[in-house]
């Protein structure tokens, strides 16, 4: 192959990939959810991505400020920034720009997952570039990454958290730790750009980033010599991610950054090859409570790959003089830095996944008990099981890496099977999320407007009594009146929210409920209440109403 030709191959890997990427998208989803204006999937199917546009919605509708994020009418505390409702900053912040040629009635989701499936295809490409320069295998193998079963899992639920392509990013200017550029600062700013994306996406990704950049800074310290690139890194990627951080409003606000459910939103042992129900041909296996964050069913083509891959490694160690063991072993010492490098970052991110409660199946094998303390600060990032992807993205890219080393026509014949057992694998949650998300849908009424227009008449707060530690529970009703509420300037006392002070919403709660009972209510706030027996019944000026399952009370003028 000439010089021209490598720079057009070069030049076609991230585009075919992404092309590749985005048909997959299609293929499962259909188009009808990318459309801007269909908001019905997102109310049908009320979950994580509900929350996600209607924090965009308040956003959109609030005035600019600083800083840029903060979002009015969600809580009784004051402004929120729109990254605690997960509503993807990244593009809230350019949509908002935009809002005043955009209808009123426009959603991002949509766009994001097609975007995020193309980019997760195009970067597997350009991350396999760096094993193989050849367009089949990249893009054959491009598949494998716009076909990861936890990525398809979260568009619909979570779906900021597609964004693997981060993490492959990171792995790619890993694998270039020695690459010449032309100007040296070079890939520090591309490290402190990724790390800035990630805070704009999803908080999550900053850590998992930072798991791979360690490697990064091992090979660069001790392979390459070069401190100062490695210190400088490390320097730049914390100071303007703390400062990306600062300007969309992380830090305002009395809200904890803690949460509850460390050690439970965790990753099985089982979970490379657990399909969680989502696999035509394996079975889902058990799991303990909570364990549906740590998801990373790799599919049964990578799976089949990753044997495969098994066997390539042992074949070509056997091939050399000596043991099995010796022949690894004296490979890993001549490799030992890049071998280093590889192991902490999969071990160090494999044992954030687990945790401290080590289980497989239902079974707990190992539970070792942490301080309160310690807990607490590990709960930051409580949903550990989602740092299962970096090591799905290892050992996928590992085990394309070995069948590569087949001969031409042996690596094109086995990566093609193994694309399409993938494919085969994800048929049926295919049709599962085609049939529920590929045409477009009517907002369900849960409130009926006409109930809708007498209730909301004058009110300008909507105020949930009393608020209970477990209130997000009530996740569609919060859905329901913050829909309404969106639509018609309203606002809320309380919301279903990543991260709130539920000390200062409660309280404020409390003294709404107590203005109410001593016979001082407002009448401009719908009230909303839990449960029935909260209820005030002697109150002579007050009328209660029941619609479906909700329970409304309004102050008479």
């Amino acid at each position: 192959m000439t010089e021209k030709q490598k720079t057009i191959t070069s030049r076609l890997i991230f585009p075919i990939g992404a092309v590749l990427g985005a048909l997959v998208f299609i293929w499962i989803f259909g188009t009808a959810i990318i459309s801007p204006s269909n908001t019905g999937w997102i109310f049908e199917h009320p979950d994580d991505t509900t929350q996600h546009h209607l924090g965009w919605v308040f956003y959109r509708h609030t005035p600019w400020t600083f800083p840029i994020c903060m979002t009015d009418g969600l809580t009784s505390d004051g402004a929120v920034s729109c990254m605690y409702t997960d509503s993807l900053p990244l593009f809230a912040i350019f949509f908002k720009l935009l809002s005043p040629i955009l209808p009123e009635t426009f959603q991002y989701f949509g766009i994001w997952g097609v975007v995020c499936f193309a980019l997760n295809g195009g970067f597997g490409a350009l991350l396999l570039s760096r094993i193989k320069n050849n367009i089949f295998f990249t893009s054959v193998g491009s598949l494998f990454y716009s076909m990861f079963f936890p990525s398809i899992a979260r568009i619909t639920h979570h779906n900021s958290l597609g964004a693997i392509w981060l993490i492959m990013i990171a792995m790619i200017l890993t694998l270039d730790h020695d690459r010449k550029y032309k100007r040296s600062f070079t890939p520090i700013a591309l490290w402190t750009l990724t790390c800035m994306a990630a805070t704009l996406i999803h908080i999550y990704f900053i850590p998992m980033v930072y798991f791979v950049m360690a490697g990064y800074i091992i090979l660069v310290y001790f392979r390459d010599k070069n401190r100062l690139k490695a210190i400088l890194t490390f320097v730049s990627s914390t100071v303007f991610s703390l400062l990306t951080l600062y300007v969309i409003g992380a830090f305002e606000g009395e809200s904890s950054y803690r949460d509850g459910g460390y050690g439970i939103y965790s990753s099985n042992l089982n979970t490379f090859f657990n399909s969680m129900g989502h696999s035509k041909y394996l079975r889902q296996l058990n799991t303990t409570q909570g364990q549906g964050e740590g998801y990373g069913y790799l599919g049964l083509g990578m799976l089949v790959c990753c044997f495969l891959a098994i066997i390539i490694a042992i074949t070509r160690l056997e091939r050399k003089n000596g043991s099995v063991i010796k022949n690894a072993a004296a490979y890993i010492k001549k490799h030992r830095v890049e071998a280093a490098a590889f192991t902490l970052v999969f071990m160090v991110s494999f044992m954030w996944a687990v945790t401290t409660t080590v289980a497989f199946n239902q079974k707990v094998i190992i539970n070792v008990p942490l301080p309160r303390v310690i807990i607490g600060g590990l709960s930051i990032f409580r949903a550990t099981g989602r740092f299962i992807w970096c090591p799905c993205l290892i050992v996928m890219t590992t085990a394309l890496w070995l069948v590569s080393k087949l001969d031409k026509k042996g690596a094109a014949a086995a990566l093609v099977i193994c694309a399409w057992l993938q494919y085969m694998d994800l048929r049926n949650y295919r049709y599962e999320l085609h049939e529920a998300y590929g045409t477009v849908k009517e907002i369900p009424e849960n409130i009926p407007s006409q109930d809708w227009e007498k209730l909301s008449d004058g009110v300008s707060e909507i105020v949930f009594l009393p608020l209970e530690p477990d209130y997000r529970a009530e996740m569609q009703l919060y859905f329901d009146l913050g829909r309404l509420a969106s639509e018609n300037d309203i606002k809320l006392s309380s919301f279903y929210l990543a991260r709130s002070d539920f000390y200062s919403i409660a309280k404020y709660a409390d003294d709404q409920y107590e203005m109410l009972t001593s016979g001082s209510g407002r009448t401009d706030a719908l009230y909303v209440f839990f449960k029935e027996e909260t209820v005030p019944e002697t109150l002579d000026n007050f009328e209660v109403y029941h619609i479906g399952d909700y329970i409304f009370g309004r102050v008479k003028k």
